[in-house]
């Protein structure tokens, strides 16, 4: 639904251009965040043909994971990738990068908002501002209500301020189930709750659900890296249908292969997620983000090469495809896996 600003509001900004008064709103399905725009950016909007610096104007305020703004028509950087706009061009308007920004608490906060992901290089880039001051200015930032910027605040939280944002975190777990961002909350409840109670929280949030609800949701408990995991997943993997998430789990969870041998004796599920783990050890195109992110390693194997004589022990008793072809891999690729 669009609408045209009374005269009264004629006078303030268009939040694309940040030049000439907002004439329209331009409304999206969800919460009432309205693009105020002018007549040529509600133009170029519509057409998903915005300039890179119009992109990141609008991306800050409403994130870009909105249809109008999604990555599915332009880079984190602002380009649009099929702009619906005959002599589209850009005029060197370019979005602001990350050494322009860092300067201000408030602009480097606004290109993390615009950011598919953030690492190091962001991350690094709070240093120089003091951590309450961080706190202060991601608590303004969650407050506006947009699902994405809350999201973004509390992976600032885990990753900038830490303990001191404990009493802000524990205050969004509600808001998190609600809105069914898990995910992000627990690397938060992670880092800067102390343990075990972002684990436990976490856990008694995952109670809700089961089957494959569960499976998509339970990745959440990769960040607290804890051997407490591996006891909720032998009570909660399933008996069929096992996928390679409960092993990529296990993997992250300080697993060791005394427990990879205890499982493997056990028998299915339970092999399968051993087997799954080990594959997850080593590192090859197309892994989960989480792997490259975390880095797990198999803990309490001072002969990696022991590892093939269990596996092709195994193979023996069980000799369906999937454990074979999973066997034959870690086998093959016993050199490049990674352990301590």
């Amino acid at each position: 639904m669009n609408a045209m600003i009374d005269a009264q509001t004629v006078s303030v900004l268009c939040q694309a251009c940040l030049k000439r008064p907002a004439v329209e709103d331009i409304c999206e399905d969800g919460p009432p965040e309205p693009y105020r725009v002018c007549r040529e950016c509600a133009y170029r909007l519509r057409r998903r043909a915005l300039r890179p610096n119009e992109w990141f104007n609008l991306a800050t305020l409403h994130g870009w994971q909105k249809p109008l703004l999604h990555d599915d028509f332009y880079s984190q950087d602002g380009v649009a990738s099929q702009p619906d706009m005959d002599n589209f061009t850009t005029d060197g308007m370019t979005a602001p990068t990350l050494p322009a920004c860092a300067g201000s608490l408030q602009r480097l906060t606004d290109y993390c908002i615009t950011r598919w992901y953030l690492g190091k290089d962001e991350f690094e880039a709070f240093g120089p501002f003091a951590p309450s001051a961080v706190l202060a200015e991601l608590e303004g930032r969650a407050r506006v209500g947009n699902r994405q910027i809350r999201q973004t605040m509390l992976v600032l939280c885990a990753n900038v301020v830490g303990g001191l944002a404990a009493p802000w975190v524990r205050s969004q777990f509600e808001r998190a189930c609600d809105d069914d961002c898990l995910f992000v909350w627990a690397e938060a409840a992670a880092k800067c709750l102390p343990a075990p109670e972002g684990l436990h929280k976490t856990i008694g949030a995952l109670c809700a659900f089961r089957g494959r609800a569960l499976e998509d949701r339970m990745a959440a408990l990769c960040w607290f890296r804890a051997p407490e995991v591996l006891d909720w997943i032998a009570s909660h993997v399933p008996r069929q249908n096992v996928t390679a998430s409960w092993g990529r789990l296990a993997s992250v969870s300080d697993l060791s292969w005394s427990r990879i041998q205890e499982w493997l004796g056990i028998g299915r599920p339970l092999s399968l997620v051993a087997l799954d783990a080990l594959a997850s050890y080593i590192p090859r195109a197309g892994q989960a983000r989480i792997l490259a992110v975390l880095g797990p390693k198999l803990q309490g194997c001072s002969e990696i090469s022991s590892i093939k004589h269990v596996l092709e022990a195994y193979a023996a008793e069980d000799n369906a495809p999937r454990v074979t072809t999973v066997c034959n891999f870690i086998i093959q690729h016993l050199g490049q896996l990674r352990s301590e």
